[in-house]
């Protein structure tokens, strides 16, 4: 199936490519969970300080760490920035025009001597965090290398009927000049300084995660995504009979919007519909149920989209145990 068909069934919802990249309500957020996540690993929590830069404002910020003495080798500089290099233009019909998107890139410097192993180093890295966000992670594999000049240059590409998605670009650049830095003494040297840079595509990422999680069945269309990045992490259905009183109705609505406020407080999105059946354009990993019994005792029903599982959960442990799936 190609690429476009695939999108239209998924609805405006989520993507759109006839002009761009046009997001719907949920692929907003499916972008936004993927730079947050992408963020967290990149800089957060990175084993070296990562500063963030604008993506042209690279030497001054280095002159700022310089003169705050903590330019100490190996450190990294990110950016966001929006892209109109050519990526996988062969994938969409737009002619010669070039398709913009942002980008999240960091340029880590080091000393010459270790840079070629860091190098190898991030290809292993950012490839297995590819993997980690994917339901089919084999899909996501390195290219052949590319020499061009003093550079070396590795993709991150993800296979697909229709085509290879190349989600993220990893450089090895040994041209830079001699550059001053703090040695590990703390002293200002001359020394040799390479740089490793990785860019990753966010909306071709995003194009791609979706493309993977795409399940065609013979009735239905299912989006089964990693709970991690998925816009919603739960769906809250209120079971209501004929015969409930309207005490009842309002008491199971009551309990319906105190367990989506318990789960956003904790940074969970959520969706709540009264309707006997979910709306099919909202893919979550969770649904939970609340009943006339959960009145009585606390208990709601989780299903997982994924594994058709149902499991009884109390209400007070329900964060933990959605939370446990998704962060």
């Amino acid at each position: 199936m190609k690429l476009e068909a695939i999108l239209k069934k998924m609805g405006t919802c989520f993507l759109n490519l006839e002009s761009g990249f046009e997001y719907g309500p949920q692929g907003r957020l499916l972008l936004r969970n993927i730079e947050n996540i992408w963020f967290h690993h990149c800089v957060t929590t990175s084993r070296y300080n990562v500063f963030l830069s604008g993506p042209d404002k690279f030497a001054k910020t280095m002159q700022g760490l310089k003169d705050a003495n903590v330019d100490n080798l190996p450190f990294g500089l990110a950016a966001f920035e929006i892209s109109k290099s050519m990526w996988n233009q062969s994938l969409l019909n737009f002619d010669s025009k070039v398709v913009a998107h942002k980008t999240a890139k960091v340029s880590t410097f080091n000393d010459g001597l270790s840079t070629k192993d860091l190098f190898h180093k991030k290809q292993r890295e950012r490839r297995a965090w590819w993997r980690k966000l994917s339901q089919q992670p084999s899909r996501f594999v390195l290219s052949e290398a590319k020499r061009v000049k003093n550079s070396e240059i590795i993709d991150i590409e993800a296979q697909f009927p229709f085509g290879n998605i190349i989600v993220e670009t990893i450089t090895y650049q040994r041209d830079l000049r001699k550059l001053p830095f703090q040695d590990k003494t703390g002293k200002d040297d001359i020394i040799d300084v390479r740089v490793v840079e990785h860019v990753a595509s966010l909306d071709w990422g995003c194009l791609a995660l979706l493309c993977d999680s795409y399940k065609e069945t013979d009735s239905s269309i299912e989006l089964q995504m990693q709970p991690k990045i998925s816009p919603y992490k739960a769906i809250c259905k209120v079971k209501i009979d004929t015969t409930d009183t309207d005490s009842v109705k309002e008491d199971l609505n009551e309990l319906m919007l105190y367990i989506n406020s318990l789960l956003r407080t904790k940074g969970l999105s959520t969706v709540f519909t009264s309707k006997k059946d979910s709306p099919e354009s909202i893919h979550v990993p969770f649904v939970i149920a609340v009943d006339k019994t959960s009145l009585k005792n606390g208990i709601v029903k989780v299903t997982s989209q994924v594994t058709t599982l149902a499991e009884s959960v109390h209400v007070t442990e329900l964060v933990n145990h959605i939370a446990l799936h998704c962060t």
